[in-house]
């Protein structure tokens, strides 16, 4: 059976597992000639892949196979994209040199970076539900929605892989999504249709709820109100509360 939750093609091939497919692709931020952003090619690997790793455990997969394609060559961008996913795999101690497979441009000579990656994932379903915000819990968003030259600039404002992992381990946590380039609000709304809910913004929110967040530089969060002191204690970045489900 092949069916989508959110942004994740789930695929189940027996009776107890499931496989998580979660895509997300870069183009013109590197150090070619024409690329719009320029930076080492390192930064552009590390974020691409933040952004289906975040995708990935925000569902509570495990990571198993991480694909590239690139449409540069290896020598020496392609090199230096790589480890950017490396340190992103490294984040969250995942074994690198088993996961990793894909492929580079090196026939046609190319003057902007672009590049595409897919992490598959692994769910037991016998220790697995599917997320769910509950009516009344309040939606809170953890880090700042930052693109482009605001992520390299950034200091310590935005989500990391280890933040979020932390985040879904908490168990007054009922739901966990990165944002990407649609926004708080887009993504705030996709967890409510999920749940079967409503989200009501707040009147007066300091954020722009629908500026993109660039490589899931934070998430929206779904929880009881009660907590939210807490969740502030553990976090290093900014935590805002955006709204509630009803």
């Amino acid at each position: 059976m092949i069916k989508k939750f959110r942004d994740i093609t789930l695929i189940s091939f027996d009776n107890e597992n499931v496989l998580t497919v979660a895509c997300d692709s870069c183009g013109g931020i590197g150090n070619k000639e024409h690329d719009v952003i320029k930076v080492d090619p390192y930064i552009t690997g590390y974020y691409t892949a933040i952004v289906s790793l975040s995708e990935t455990i925000a569902l509570g997969a495990e990571p198993i196979t991480v694909i590239n394609t690139f449409a540069v060559e290896m020598k020496d961008t392609g090199k230096r994209i790589l480890d950017g996913i490396y340190a992103a795999l490294d984040e969250i101690e995942v074994d690198k040199e088993s996961v990793v497979t894909g492929s580079t441009e090196e026939n046609i000579p190319v003057t902007v970076t672009g590049i595409g990656l897919t992490v598959i994932g692994k769910v037991n379903m016998k220790n697995w539900n599917y997320p769910k915000a509950k009516s009344g819990n309040i939606v809170v968003a953890v880090g700042i929605p930052k693109v482009g030259n605001e992520v390299v600039g950034d200091k310590g404002e935005i989500m990391t892989l280890k933040i979020l992992k932390r985040i879904k381990s908490l168990n007054f946590i009922e739901d966990v999504l990165p944002v990407g380039s649609k926004g708080i609000s887009y993504e705030a709304g996709e967890m409510a249709r999920t749940s079967n809910l409503e989200f009501r913004p707040c009147k007066d929110v300091s954020l722009d709820l629908n500026k993109t967040a660039g490589p899931a530089t934070c998430a929206v969060v779904a929880m009881d109100s009660k907590h939210l002191e807490d969740l502030k204690q553990m976090m290093n970045i900014p935590v805002n509360v955006v709204g509630e489900f009803i």
